[in-house]
């Protein structure tokens, strides 16, 4: 090194105040406020705590879901809605995971489907007349 070492290198650049002392400092991209006022609260995109959310959903209101979810075509659009609509975290998760199980059965449905179609065929096959 050449020993002259300019002890403002490390310095804030100019023309960007430094924060007060005791202060956090605000994300990338938002000004720095004037001395004495407080920094405002930043989201950086993570959800709004909300405790009504996190509730328990009541007796009741299970025994209407599921009577809800025993009417065809009604039940698969209401599980959409309470999956990902607003509501309570325990409605939200028994909807998606619901929506899980029925795409799972879907799976497993046609492939047996499939599965004893094509036996079915070939046991047909054999017969002299045919089908």
């Amino acid at each position: 090194m050449d020993g002259n070492l300019n002890n403002n290198q490390y310095s804030q650049p100019q023309g960007q105040p430094v924060p007060p002392q005791g202060q956090p400092v605000p994300p990338q991209g938002q000004p720095i406020p004037p001395q004495g006022q407080p920094i405002p609260p930043y989201n950086y995109g993570a959800p709004v705590y909300n405790p009504q959310n996190l509730e328990p959903v009541s007796i009741g209101t299970w025994v209407g879901i599921i009577l809800l979810s025993l009417i065809p075509c009604v039940n698969i659009i209401l599980l959409f809605v309470w999956a990902f609509g607003d509501g309570k975290e325990s409605r939200k998760n028994w909807a998606k995971a619901q929506l899980i199980v029925i795409a799972i059965a879907i799976v497993v449905y046609i492939i047996l489907l499939l599965a004893f179609g094509a036996a079915i065929v070939g046991f047909l096959s054999d017969f002299p007349y045919g089908f």
